[in-house]
């Protein structure tokens, strides 16, 4: 179906499908599957964006939405204000996961959330990720030492990749590193795509549990952690930030600071140890930070952990020359965008020192783009530094086709464990 036949359709094919429970035959299933046991991105794609890349699609949890697969598309979508993320009270609107909670990125207000995000900002900035430089190398070295100790076999996801940003957000937050598997379970439940709303909620309740203590010791002795800073500006009054605001901050920053790292790392290194001549121009740049920095990114572009954000209209929108209703649910595929052959050459290569002349779409734009975004980069920087200066022959243990993978229950994807020897 071409642009302008969607065009004609589009405005009353949602609504009409999520009030009748029907389906277009003539649209496609989202989202695309992955070949099994890979990381390859879906020819589908490819072909939206030369065909129709402003396409609708029927979603897992019933009805249609709009995806965009061209960069340009999702670079404006994501900083245009009149398309929004979905609220609780949007109602069943058509979406990939179950149940959809009140979260501090859903929050309605621009001029708040800036201001909020504002008070952390100095935290999540180059410099202060710099300042944890020196910890985190000295922690990825400790892991090492126990992986040496107990090889010649390991698991790269659990003893190494989970572990890294763990410890950096714990620091950050001023929260116990012991309590990882409350973490491990709460970040699961709330990417989850089966947990319904009541059970997302029933985790919201554990984690305001969990942190009251901790934001009540910070009113007693005032610390320099994110949660320290959140508790002064709580303590100058609600025009500031509110006490649910504060909790959402938190809850938000503790579930995504260690799931999408140890995520990327550990599906970057699935992608990478298969390919010899690219680990070793990697180790050839492990001693050049700006080289280094610059093999990440294009790691980063590369690599698929999730297939993008969900966002609703909220008035009226062009993309790609085609106008989406109010009220429409639009997928912004940040795995397409990073794949543009018009922003990206030749986009199924891996080339390490691609000059980039555009950001990649992997941590989003505009007033929700991922506040720890510099911190991510320094943390995978490191991990592959140490990893290939101390383990400069570790390759998979087992063929790529017999590492566990996860089950499609998550937002995330890619292997569940990660094998390796040296």
């Amino acid at each position: 179906m071409n642009q302008e036949q969607q065009g004609k359709t589009g405005a009353v094919s949602q609504k009409q499908s999520m009030a009748t429970g029907t389906q277009r035959e003539d649209i496609p299933a989202f989202p695309f599957p992955f070949a099994d046991h890979s990381l390859e991105c879906p020819a589908e794609y490819e072909r939206m964006r030369q065909e129709c890349p402003v396409a609708q699609v029927h979603m897992p949890r019933g009805g249609d939405a709009y995806l965009l697969t061209r960069y340009e598309d999702v670079f404006k979508t994501f900083a245009d204000p009149n398309c929004r993320m979905i609220r609780p009270e949007d109602g069943n609107v058509p979406r990939r996961e179950e149940g959809v909670t009140e979260s501090f990125l859903s929050m309605e207000s621009d001029t708040r959330h800036n201001k909020i995000r504002r008070l952390v900002t100095q935290v999540f900035s180059v410099r202060h990720a710099n300042t944890l430089r020196p910890g985190v190398v000295e922690l990825t070295n400790v892991l090492i030492d126990k992986i040496e100790r107990s090889g010649p076999l390991a698991d790269l996801f659990e003893d190494y990749a989970v572990k890294t940003p763990m410890a950096v957000i714990c620091r950050l937050l001023g929260i116990p590193a012991e309590d990882e598997y409350l973490f491990r379970a709460w970040g699961r439940n709330r990417l989850s795509l089966n947990a319904t709303a009541e059970e997302k909620r029933e985790t919201e309740r554990k984690m305001t549990e969990y942190l009251t203590p901790i934001i009540e010791r910070e009113r007693e002795q005032p610390g320099d952690t994110v949660i320290g800073l959140l508790v002064k500006a709580w303590g100058q009054g609600e025009e500031v930030l509110t006490l649910k605001e504060l909790h959402l901050l938190a809850r938000t920053l503790i579930v995504a600071g260690f799931e999408t790292v140890s995520t990327t790392f550990t599906n970057s290194a699935f992608i990478l140890l298969q390919r010899r001549e690219l680990i070793a121009q990697l180790r050839e740049r492990l001693d050049d930070p700006e080289r280094m920095a610059s093999a990440i990114e294009e790691i980063l572009r590369i690599t698929p952990i999730l297939l993008g954000r969900a966002r609703i209209t909220r008035k009226e929108m062009s993309v790609s020359d085609m106008t989406v209703p109010s009220g429409e649910v639009v997928f912004l595929s940040t795995l397409s965008a990073n794949r543009d052959e018009a922003v990206f050459p030749y986009p199924d290569e891996i080339d390490l020192d691609r000059s980039m002349k555009r950001p990649i779409m992997t941590f989003g734009r505009g007033i929700h783009v991922c506040i720890g975004q510099q911190i991510a980069r320094m943390e995978l920087q490191v991990l592959w530094t140490t990893l290939l200066k101390r383990l400069p022959e570790v390759r998979l243990a087992v063929p790529p086709s017999e590492i566990p993978w996860r089950s499609n229950e998550t937002s995330t994807f890619g292997p569940a464990h990660l094998p390796v020897t040296w």
